[in-house]
């Protein structure tokens, strides 16, 4: 299956095509990928992920940012306490690629 990709797509995901390839580049923006638990590993692979040019993201996470999440979890921010994991890390993650399908799960 081919991807249309644009050309926003194509300079903030440039490197991503110079790493990997031209084909890799298509395949990630056509891939969904489903991150179970948005906490300490699934934050930053949720990120890391939206980083890669990934094209649909699913999340999954019943829990809210609390303080004590402050030191491992990417989203833990002051003003995102009290706030479902999911919906910060959806929010967060169209800021980086607009383009992303971001859906929240669970």
């Amino acid at each position: 299956m081919s991807v249309v990709i644009s050309d926003a797509w194509r300079q903030r995901f440039g490197g991503t095509a110079r790493l990997y390839g031209e084909k890799a580049l298509q395949l990630f923006a056509g891939a969904h990928i489903c991150v179970v638990g948005i906490g300490g590993v699934g934050s930053w692979a949720a990120e890391a992920l939206a980083r890669t040019g990934i094209g649909a993201i699913t999340l999954i996470d019943m829990d809210d940012v609390c303080v004590t999440n402050t030191n491992r979890q990417i989203h833990a921010l002051r003003d995102n306490v009290g706030l479902a994991k999911a919906e910060v890390m959806a929010e967060r993650i169209r800021q980086i690629n607009p383009e992303c399908r971001v859906t929240v799960g669970g």
